[in-house]
């Protein structure tokens, strides 16, 4: 093997862990890794037998995240990427980025010009969401969930955290109630 074929695939190798750690375990440890170009033409790296794609992205770029995407987040994003006017998934979709994502704007999906989000651990449920006949914040957040893109055809539900945070609850387990405080609402 030549050096460019071993530096190669050190970074194929490389590419593939890092997309693997942007979704759960259940998802990614059969899912397909693959590069998504321009235009949405998708570069296999690993071929998976589920029916995920997980991206590795490019952490050096904003809004290039590395996620896993189900079928219909994939059509959701390429819809995105596309510009098109509203997205066409049929269905709801899924997009995990656990390890989280850099972007310019949670109001409008096809902002390239606004200043750079950190946006933690996070995943996104695709579909319709009207945040006001839900009783959802629209404001990014640093936990919880809100309406991203809010009042536009991408609005959906953003879920800031992993849905694995938290205690599971087993038979006999008793509750524990804590208090926390919080500003009054006016």
């Amino acid at each position: 093997m030549n050096e460019n074929n071993r530096v190669s695939d050190e970074i194929n190798k490389e590419k593939i862990r890092r997309a693997l750690l942007s979704g759960p375990a259940a998802v990614t440890g059969e899912a397909t890794v693959a590069e998504l170009g321009h235009g949405g033409a998708l570069t296999v790296l690993r071929k998976g037998t589920n029916h995920w794609v997980c991206v590795p992205g490019n952490e050096n770029l904003i809004g290039q995240a590395d996620m896993c995407l189900d079928p219909m987040g994939m059509q959701w994003m390429l819809d995105v990427m596309a510009r098109k006017p509203k997205p066409t998934n049929a269905t709801p979709g899924l997009i995990y980025m656990l390890n989280g994502a850099t972007q310019r704007s949670f109001t409008d999906p096809f902002d390239t010009t606004g200043p750079a989000i950190s946006i933690g651990p996070h995943w996104m449920i695709l579909w319709p969401f009207d945040a006001k006949a839900a009783g959802l914040p629209t404001a990014m957040r640093d936990a919880g969930t809100l309406v991203m893109f809010a009042g536009t055809p991408y609005a959906h539900l953003h879920v800031c955290g992993s849905p694995w945070d938290g205690n599971e609850y087993h038979p006999g387990d008793q509750v524990v109630r804590s208090l926390t405080y919080a500003r009054p609402r006016t």
